[in-house]
């Protein structure tokens, strides 16, 4: 449900088991989806028009910039949104900001209705001197509805898409059988909180080699604007306007 990089995506079963120590790439599937269908969709328009012709120049002007604009947004949306866990921290890459947390002042990573990265406020190290934190939530790591009201039932989650086939179901539990601890917990969680589980494991494991090197000033947590997607929406957006008003 996530992919990572450098490595190929993940398989949907869930995250794996070990802690990889280079760059990882965290984001769902179906966001990444949705954007794959729309250019296919928006891609075919522009083959009709191109095709069988429009009826007036701002017809067309006011078409192409309704289709740019979505464009735009189904990008900063869905396609952008990530989560990056590398040497230095987590960059949290939202649909128009992006933020940098080290590992050091990270006190720990959930999920509620997104995965949500909590660190120090004033950006120093987690000590065990409790200290004021804030929480930043990852866009991209959702909990979709249908899994928080799974949940809200108490339902065990799924073992797998095609459970209803008994054969394959018995196969899914053999397998699961045979992976380690870690592996079964973070298969048996939805797939956002299998994500947070392994930011806030790796997070732990990092605030430790950090507090070995004896890290102890601040490291600030940067936050900063993504002019590329707000260009993609307010540019398009404008000439709308304009084709609109004239």
């Amino acid at each position: 449900m996530f992919r990572r990089s450098p490595a190929p995506p993940a398989a949907p079963a869930g995250p794996p088991a070990s802690l990889a120590p280079g760059r990882e790439v965290f984001r769902l599937a179906p966001p990444v989806v949705l954007w794959w269908v729309w250019v296919a969709f928006a891609a075919a328009n522009v083959a009709d028009f191109a095709i069988q012709g429009t009826p007036s120049a701002r017809f067309t002007a006011a078409v192409s910039a309704i289709l740019v604009m979505v464009t735009g947004v189904a990008y900063a949306l869905a396609m952008r949104p990530r989560v990056i866990a590398d040497q230095a921290g987590i960059t949290v890459v939202n649909p128009f900001r992006d933020h940098h947390v080290p590992w050091a002042v990270i006190q720990g990573v959930d999920a509620a209705d997104w995965v949500r990265v909590h660190h120090t406020r004033d950006g120093s190290p987690v000590t065990a001197v409790h200290v004021p934190g804030k929480a930043l939530g990852c866009w991209a790591l959702y909990m979709s509805a249908r899994i928080k009201r799974r949940e809200a039932r108490g339902a065990p989650p799924r073992s797998g898409v095609f459970r209803g086939f008994a054969g394959f179901g018995q196969q899914q539990a053999d397998e699961t059988a045979r992976l380690p601890a870690e592996a079964k917990y973070l298969a048996s969680l939805p797939p956002a909180k299998a994500i947070a589980a392994r930011l806030d494991a790796r997070a732990a494991k990092e605030r430790r080699r950090a507090a070995q090197a004896g890290t102890g000033s601040p490291l600030p947590v940067t936050a900063r604007w993504a002019w590329f997607p707000l260009a993609a929406v307010a540019v398009p957006a404008l000439a709308l306007l304009v084709v609109v008003l004239a």
